[in-house]
């Protein structure tokens, strides 16, 4: 199953779907992204440990998938496997197991998510994307992204407390409505 949805992502190519996918890659790579959202993030006052959480949560993620899980585990990379693969993409040096770009992802969508809330939407079809391309450019097998996902899911639920983050951000004491008048 998993050679044949990686076959059916990986041999549908197009110029402007290639290019879109590779750019979803870099954008996912190393947490990229998530690093400078919470680095803009970290320049509004009552957003900074959200911020830090959100530097937490895909820092954890990264450094669980390829400091110890892919070097436990070892799966070979589809293009290694697959005689027909099409790799658009750097061949990574790592092993396949799971996808990091793709819990690195879906750590920064929840975290990014509960720190700029009207953006969720935004941050989890950014994930999605994230997770989509490493199976398209023939880097990883779909069960390496789904793997990820989860993984990225529950150390960013972790990280976050299992609650959201709510930014205290207080409007100045000149912008403040006026307290209620007395009777």
């Amino acid at each position: 199953m998993d050679t044949t949805l990686y076959t059916l992502v990986n041999a549908s190519h197009a110029p402007w779907l290639d290019d879109l996918m590779l750019l979803a890659s870099a954008v996912g790579r190393a947490g990229f992204v998530w690093w400078v959202t919470a680095l803009i993030a970290m320049l509004f006052p009552g957003r900074r440990m959200a911020a830090w959480r959100l530097v937490l949560a895909v820092a954890l993620a990264y450094l669980l998938v390829d400091g110890v899980i892919k070097p436990v585990i070892g799966r070979a990379r589809p293009f290694d496997v697959v005689a027909d693969a099409r790799l658009i993409d750097q061949r990574p040096v790592t092993s396949s197991f799971p996808s990091g770009h793709t819990a690195a992802a879906v750590a920064g969508a929840l975290a990014a998510g509960r720190l700029f809330p009207r953006a969720r939407l935004a941050w989890w079809l950014l994930a999605a994307g994230v997770a989509l391309s490493r199976v398209y450019v023939g880097a990883h097998w779909p069960t390496d992204v789904v793997a990820g996902a989860v993984l990225g899911l529950a150390v960013g639920w972790w990280v976050l407390g299992g609650r959201a983050v709510r930014p205290s951000i207080r409007a100045p004491e000149s912008l403040a409505p006026p307290p209620p008048a007395t009777p």
